[in-house]
C-alpha cells in the first residue's frame, strides 16, 4: 500500500501538480487580495481603527480559506472520480486501488490545500498598511500583486490556447 501511495505521489508531482495547483494558488490569492483590499479601503474611508480592520481581514481570510479548501476538494474529487470512471470504461476493468486511483485523490487533496492556503497572501496588503499607515501603499501593492498574478495566469492561458490552436490545425 505504501509503495502504491509513493508511486501515486510521484505520478502527481510529475504529471498533475503543475497546472492544477498553480491555478488554485492564483485563484485563491486573487480572492485573498481582493478581500483584504475591499475591507481595508472601506474601513479606512469609514475611519475604523486598525484593530477592527485587522480582525475583519483575518476573519474574512479564514472564511475564504475554509470555503476555498472545501470547494476545491469537492470539485477535484468529483472530477478525478469521473476521470477514473472514463479510464475504467476504456480499459474495461476496475482501477480502484491503483496508482491512478490514488494519484487522483492525492492531487485533489494537494489542490484543496493550495487553494485553501493561497488566500492568506492577501494578508500582505494588510501588513503593508499596518507598516506604512498609508492606504495608497497597500492599494498599489495589492494592484501590483493582482497584475502579476493576472500576467502569470493569463500567459499560461494564452500558451494553452495557442497550443490548442496549433494542435487543431495539424
Amino acid at each position: 500500500m505504501a509503495d502504491k501511495l509513493y508511486e501515486a505521489f510521484k505520478y502527481v508531482i510529475k504529471y498533475e501538480l503543475k497546472s492544477s495547483i498553480r491555478r488554485y494558488i492564483v485563484l485563491g490569492a486573487f480572492d485573498g487580495i481582493l478581500l483584504s483590499l475591499s475591507i481595508l479601503l472601506s474601513s479606512v474611508i469609514s475611519h475604523f481603527p486598525i484593530s477592527d480592520i485587522t480582525i475583519a481581514v483575518f476573519s474574512g481570510t479564514i472564511a475564504t480559506a475554509v470555503s476555498s479548501t472545501w470547494n476545491a476538494l469537492v470539485v477535484e474529487l468529483g472530477e478525478k472520480k469521473a476521470e477514473l470512471e472514463r479510464l475504467e470504461k476504456q480499459v474495461l476493468k476496475s482501477l480502484r486501488g491503483t496508482i491512478y486511483d490514488y494519484s487522483g485523490k492525492i492531487s485533489a487533496v494537494l489542490s484543496a490545500i493550495s487553494h485553501g492556503a493561497s488566500p492568506f497572501l492577501g494578508l500582505l496588503v494588510l501588513y503593508a498598511y499596518q507598516y506604512s499607515r498609508n492606504y495608497l501603499v497597500s492599494l498599489i501593492l495589492g494592484l501590483v500583486f493582482l497584475g502579476i498574478l493576472g500576467l502569470l495566469y493569463g500567459e499560461k492561458l494564452r500558451d494553452k490556447a495557442l497550443l490548442n490552436t496549433y494542435s487543431n490545425n495539424s
